[in-house]
């Protein structure tokens, strides 16, 4: 019998894909690359929520840390995770912002969230931000799509790269999984 959307098995992908992500970046802050706020983009009552929903048992440090100010491009990238996914629940929005802010780091962003591999990343997406994993018709890698939005938009210049069609590096962005 399918579950449905929403249903005992995404639940459950929920919570280990949250679970991978919490656990990369409380890795990140044992190596003292930061507090949990900031490896994360979200706040401390937004990691409780978070952690409250998907994992309520675990003692997540750092919770009472004020996060920097978050820099213009991932205030952007979190805008439009936002616009572009369709959906005001809890979930997207937490999910807008760790994206946005691993999207700072340089590797995959599925690597850069702890995540196994870019299909996760994807389903993760499809399951919480649909909008934004229908945009994303031709699949391109979820980081240079989301900064290659960001450059399309009208007067919002952070990209120095060539126009898709001019890059060199234009097969790797939207190579199969």
């Amino acid at each position: 019998m399918a579950l449905a959307a929403g249903g005992i098995a995404a639940r459950m992908l929920d919570t280990s894909d949250f679970c991978l992500i919490v656990d990369h970046a409380l890795s990140e802050r044992a190596a003292g690359l930061g507090s949990l706020p900031d490896l994360l983009g979200l706040p401390g009552p937004q990691i409780a929520a978070l952690r409250d929903r998907w994992f309520p048992y675990a003692d997540l440090p750092d919770l009472d840390v004020p996060m920097t100010p978050v820099p213009e491009d991932q205030k952007a990238i979190t805008t439009l995770i936002l616009f572009r996914g369709g959906s005001g629940a809890p979930e997207a929005r937490w999910l807008a912002a760790i994206l946005a802010r691993r999207a700072q780091e340089p590797h995959h962003l599925w690597e850069d969230l702890g995540l196994a591999n870019r299909p996760s990343l994807s389903e993760l997406i499809g399951r919480h931000l649909p909008g934004l994993k229908a945009a994303n018709s031709q699949n391109m890698r979820w980081k240079k799509f989301l900064y290659r939005q960001i450059c399309s938009s009208e007067g919002f210049q952070i990209c120095l790269s060539p126009t898709c069609g001019e890059c060199p590096e234009r097969e790797e962005c939207f190579a199969p999984d």
